[in-house]
């Protein structure tokens, strides 16, 4: 089992870690062609958006080919970014997902040809705690005169004759940021050396960790610190493999409060704890989720792994197999119970 150890938090954000800026110069307005519009079915926005993003790349597919790859049962409610990857991977695509993205890289990926999907949140009513939902849209373009990006969005539309819905810049990153400000890149392999020279230091996945829990850290100690800033720091410090301490900051944001959706679509507390042997607090907030939610197939994949590490191999199997029956696609799923069903004889 990987535990490393606590850090001080002065030594948490390495002073090389520069805020992003576009290494070439940017027209002051884009529009990207090409991209179809899309409106989505109940809790298919991430079927939706990633069928527009498609789109841009020519893809002959439809919106119910893309809900058959994503959401293969009816209950499903989530669709994580890997998900999106890995189906756009299978049409001949290549994939990146990052975090801790800014308005200054979405604006150069577009600029250069990039659609990006994004992860933002939804709210269908006035109780936050209640009404927070998760939502993806699809950034094609922006313009400096009206100071706002432009989006496809499969729930709220995409604007004025379909030339882009605007959300202004004022206003990217306070629905983007419950999310780790996560990205989608959709590129084709001949393009790879052009997405490579936009992205610059950020197509290494480790510095763009570090530079997501950079923008978090600088959070803290300011009014706009709260759960989400605890949860971030957390989610980054996982993807870094520092485990102890991003448990430590799960803990605070659980304690400080989360939207009751949260385990829907991001996972990282549970792998934080199941590299600290934390299997019981696994099982609680996979069960939480269940009682109200049964269609969260990640939910049965971390109760099988806590069940596993604690040698409940039985158990392990049914979880792992409801996981698989709520969604066929799930290569961890199909890996874990191979591997209990091997160990059970």
């Amino acid at each position: 089992m990987l535990v490393v150890s606590g850090q001080a938090h002065a030594q948490e954000v390495p002073p090389t870690i520069e805020p992003y800026v576009p290494p070439m110069s940017l027209p002051s307005a884009i529009r990207l062609e090409g991209i179809s519009p899309v409106y989505q079915d109940l809790n298919r926005c991430s079927a939706a958006a990633l069928t527009i993003q498609l789109s841009y790349f020519d893809w002959s597919g439809s919106y119910d080919d893309t809900i058959r790859g994503l959401n293969p049962h009816i209950e499903d409610v989530a669709v994580r970014l890997e998900e999106m990857a890995r189906f756009a991977e299978a049409q001949g695509l290549r994939a990146i997902i990052r975090i801790g993205g800014t308005l200054d890289l979405l604006k150069a990926l577009v600029a250069n040809g990039f659609p990006v999907l994004v992860e933002n949140v939804y709210y269908e009513g006035g109780d936050v705690s209640r009404n927070w939902l998760s939502h993806n849209r699809v950034i094609m373009g922006y313009d400096d005169a009206q100071g706002a990006l432009l989006s496809f969005d499969p729930l709220l539309g995409h604007g004025e004759g379909n030339l882009g819905r605007p959300i202004l810049y004022t206003d990217v990153d306070r629905r983007w940021r419950d999310f780790n400000r996560d990205y989608l890149i959709l590129y084709r392999p001949e393009d790879e050396e052009r997405l490579i020279q936009v992205m610059a230091a950020l197509w290494d996945e480790t510095y763009a960790y570090e530079t997501a829990l950079a923008q978090s850290m600088a959070e803290l100690d300011t009014p706009y610190s709260d759960s989400f800033t605890l949860f971030n720091i957390g989610d980054a410090l996982t993807r870094l493999g520092r485990y102890q301490e991003a448990a430590e900051y799960f803990d605070r944001a659980r304690q400080t409060g989360l939207p009751w959706r949260m385990f829907w679509y991001i996972y990282t507390p549970f792998e934080a704890y199941y590299q600290m042997g934390r299997y019981a607090d696994m099982l609680d907030m996979a069960r939480s989720v269940i009682q109200d939610t049964p269609g969260v197939e990640e939910m049965y994949y971390y109760a099988g792994l806590a069940y596993e590490a604690q040698g409940d191999l039985e158990r392990a199997k049914a979880n792992y197999e409801v996981a698989l029956m709520r969604n066929s696609f799930y290569t961890e799923a199909v890996q874990a119970l191979g591997r209990v069903t091997v160990a059970g004889g």
